[in-house]
């Protein structure tokens, strides 16, 4: 399964919540069907699968990862040696696309992802364009000298989408970020996630 390129606010109704790293766009008026063509007479009772599914579904289309890509890191955190829950966490925001985003150098993971793609983005002063780069605890992200001038990114530096998190130290007159440590918990910006489901959905495929 590739990423999805969709309509974002569908996603937003399906969910009920907003996927901060997925758009800016705000949950429209709630309305009591699902979406879709069906959603006004369609009723389904939500199955225990379907409930693990959401739940992982919300984490990889806010962070824009394919199928295959969620696999490969969910492999990594039930293989390594603290709690799957959080490492995972740990993969996830430390992704190079999702710290540029976290900085407040682009309103969306994807706006991120193709600022690093072009080449925007720098790493301990080298350039690096591999959006699933492992930023590291010391590493400074900072922009190309001649990106730093760029309107959305001069916009998004000015009004950020999210919060800084803990892990970084931001500064903005020279328009660098620091990594001071690894990600929490409490720092994915997806509200009464429910790992544990997630976790359990992929116990016996990976």
């Amino acid at each position: 399964m590739s990423r999805y390129t969709g309509p974002r606010v569908k996603i937003l109704r399906r969910f009920g919540m907003v996927l901060p790293g997925l758009t800016t766009k705000t949950i429209p008026e709630k309305k009591s069907y699902a979406p879709g063509e069906h959603g006004p007479t369609h009723r389904p009772k939500a199955s225990e699968y379907r409930e693990h599914l959401d739940e992982k579904q919300k984490v990889r289309l806010n962070y824009g990862l394919s199928e295959r890509q969620f696999v490969n890191y969910m492999k990594a955190a039930i293989g390594s040696k603290i709690d799957t829950g959080l490492r995972l966490v740990q993969l996830l925001e430390g992704r190079l696309d999702n710290v540029v985003f976290r900085a407040g150098y682009a309103r969306t993971i994807p706006a991120a992802r193709q600022l690093v793609n072009h080449g925007h983005i720098l790493v301990n002063g080298r350039k690096v364009d591999i959006p699933s780069f492992q930023v590291r605890p010391e590493d400074v992200i900072s922009l190309r000298e001649r990106s730093k001038k760029i309107d959305a990114i001069v916009s998004s530096l000015a009004n950020p989408s999210l919060q800084i998190p803990s892990y970084l130290e931001v500064d903005a007159e020279k328009q660098t970020a620091k990594m001071t440590g690894l990600p929490a918990r409490e720092d994915m910006p997806i509200t009464d996630l429910k790992d544990n489901l997630i976790i359990e959905f992929y116990s016996r495929k990976v």
